[in-house]
């Protein structure tokens, strides 16, 4: 009995490595792709403003404050961009008691990355600093359709 069980373990070990073991040809195609991008028909172009005071920054010189002030109006810009491109995330709680509102609380929150976007003007006016982006949304669909694969082949050729 022992004997028996030992070469059906034997026999199925050898079954086993052979099997995994493959002698096939392997045959290797070689292949050519031409992509074409579905891009929308017209530019649509986004734009944002971002404001800062310069007096209100932290500094001690003038300098300083100008050189901040440009930093926070950029901020605001891209972060007025990605509200237009991407929405806003809104949370809200209200409390009623006895069928009457109480307090009621809104928090607005906005995520979002932004490529691509052209600087096309930053100034100071009046003691605030403004910077205007513009956001051509046919560029960022040519982006995501190229890493997103919202392509359509054309043609493909096999050597």
């Amino acid at each position: 009995m022992k004997v028996l069980s030992k070469l059906c373990f034997s026999v199925f070990v050898v079954l086993v490595l052979f099997g995994c073991q493959s002698n096939l040809a392997t045959i290797q195609v070689d292949k050519h792709y031409e992509w074409q991008y579905q891009l929308p028909e017209q530019d649509y172009v986004v734009s944002a403003i971002g404001y800062a005071p310069i007096e209100s920054q932290m500094g001690a010189d003038k300098t300083t404050k100008m050189v901040k002030a440009i930093k926070a109006s950029k901020l605001d810009a891209y972060r007025d961009l990605t509200e237009k491109v991407h929405g806003y995330k809104l949370d809200g709680d209200v409390k009623v008691s006895d069928l009457v509102l109480g307090n009621e609380r809104v928090r607005a929150s906005v995520q979002g990355v932004i490529k691509g976007a052209r600087l096309v003007k930053s100034y100071h006016l009046d003691g605030v600093y403004i910077t205007e982006l513009e956001l051509n949304l046919r560029d960022l669909y040519r982006v995501r359709a190229f890493t997103n694969g919202q392509t359509r082949i054309i043609n493909a050729q096999y050597h």
